[in-house]
C-alpha cells in the first residue's frame, strides 16, 4: 500500500465532482469510497450517479445519516440471484426452485414487465424511505441522476423533482423492473445509455472529476443461465462504450473485489463497502496530488495524455 498522504482539513482541497457508475450490488462499493474520502477530509462538491451509483449519490446528498441509511437500504424489489449450478446439483429443492422461478420470470417477461408492477411499487416505497420523500434539489450538494430514455434511445439526466422516482428510473434493469413513465419519457437503467457520464460531471463546474467504476473483470463471474447471459451481454456492451467516457475523468478508481459478486447479490453489500474503502486507502497519495490546492492546475484539455495517473487499472 502506498504511504498515506496527509489528508486536508475541512474543505481545504480542490473542489471535485464524483461520478458513481453502475454495478448492481457491487455499487455498494461507492458507500465505502465516500466513507473513506470523508475520513481523509475530502468531500465532493457535486455528484453524478448511474444505476446503483444514483441511489448512493442521492442517499449521500439528502441524508446526514447517509452511511447507515444506505447500508440498510431495502433491495428486496430486486430478485435474488438464481441458485448456482453447484447448489442445484446438491439440492433437489434448489433445483426445483430454480425451475419454478425461471418459468415464472419467463411468463412475466412475455406478458408484462419482468417481475412486474408490484416490484416497482415496492422499489419506490423503499427509495422513498431512503430519500425521505424529498426532491433532488433539496440535497446539500448538486446531484445529477443519469437514466436511459427507452423511447428516444438516449441518455436523460435528472437534476430536479422526486428523488425516489429519479433513482428508481436509473436502477430499473430492463426485464427485471418496469421502466418509469415521466414527462412523456420511458426511463430505465442509466447504464444502458452511458455508464460513465463524465461529460455531465464536467458541466457541473468543479475542475476535477473523479470516477468510481465497480465493474468486475468479465472473466471472473460465471454465466450459468439465460438471464445471466442476457445481463452479461448488456454488461459487455456497456463496458465497451464506457471506456471512452472514463478516459475523460482525471482519476478512475476501480474497487478490487475478493471474489466474483453477482449483480443481484445484495447480501454481499458489506464486502463491497470494504472494497470501496480499500481503493481509497490504496490511492491516498494519488488523491492528495490531485486534490491538493497547491498542486499545479490541471490542463484544460482533459483528453490530453498528460495526467497524474493512468485512468485504468488503478485497482483490479
Amino acid at each position: 500500500m502506498p504511504a498515506a498522504a496527509t489528508p486536508p482539513t475541512g474543505s481545504a482541497h480542490r473542489p471535485f465532482t464524483l461520478v458513481l457508475a453502475g454495478g448492481g450490488a457491487r455499487g455498494f462499493a461507492h458507500v465505502g469510497v465516500l466513507r473513506a474520502l470523508e475520513a481523509d477530509g475530502y468531500r465532493p462538491s457535486a455528484l453524478v450517479g448511474v444505476s446503483m451509483g444514483a441511489a448512493v449519490s442521492v442517499g449521500y446528498g439528502l441524508r446526514e445519516d447517509w452511511y447507515p441509511a444506505l447500508l440498510a437500504m431495502d433491495t428486496r424489489a430486486f430478485p435474488a440471484p438464481m441458485p448456482t449450478a453447484e447448489q442445484q446439483r446438491d439440492s433437489l429443492r434448489l433445483r426445483l426452485r430454480a425451475r419454478r422461478l425461471g418459468a415464472r420470470f419467463a411468463y412475466r417477461l412475455l406478458t408484462g414487465w419482468g417481475i412486474g408492477v408490484p416490484a416497482r411499487e415496492a422499489g419506490l416505497r423503499a427509495l422513498r424511505t431512503l430519500t425521505q420523500g424529498r426532491n433532488l434539489e433539496d440535497a446539500r450538494l448538486p446531484v445529477a441522476v443519469s437514466t436511459t430514455d427507452l423511447r428516444g434511445g438516449r441518455r436523460h439526466v435528472i437534476r430536479t423533482g422526486d428523488a425516489a422516482e429519479a433513482v428508481y428510473a436509473s436502477v430499473a434493469l430492463a426485464g427485471v423492473l418496469p421502466p418509469l413513465e415521466r414527462d412523456g419519457l420511458l426511463l430505465a437503467d442509466g447504464a444502458y445509455a452511458d455508464l460513465a457520464p463524465v461529460g455531465v460531471a464536467r458541466e457541473m463546474g468543479p475542475p476535477v472529476v473523479v470516477a468510481v467504476n465497480p465493474a468486475q473483470a468479465l472473466a471472473t463471474a460465471e454465466v450459468r443461465n439465460g438471464l445471466q447471459a442476457l445481463r452479461r451481454a448488456t454488461e459487455v456492451c456497456n463496458l465497451s462504450h464506457a471506456d471512452a467516457g472514463f478516459q475523460q475523468a482525471d482519476l478512475v478508481l476501480r474497487p478490487a473485489f475478493r471474489r466474483a459478486i453477482d449483480t443481484l447479490d445484495f447480501a454481499a453489500r458489506r464486502e463491497c463497502v470494504a472494497a470501496g474503502v480499500r481503493v481509497v486507502r490504496d490511492h491516498r497519495t494519488v488523491l492528495a496530488a490531485l486534490l491538493d490546492p497547491e498542486a499545479p492546475p490541471l490542463p484544460e484539455d482533459t483528453s490530453s495524455t498528460h495526467h497524474l495517473v493512468p485512468r485504468h487499472g488503478l485497482a483490479r
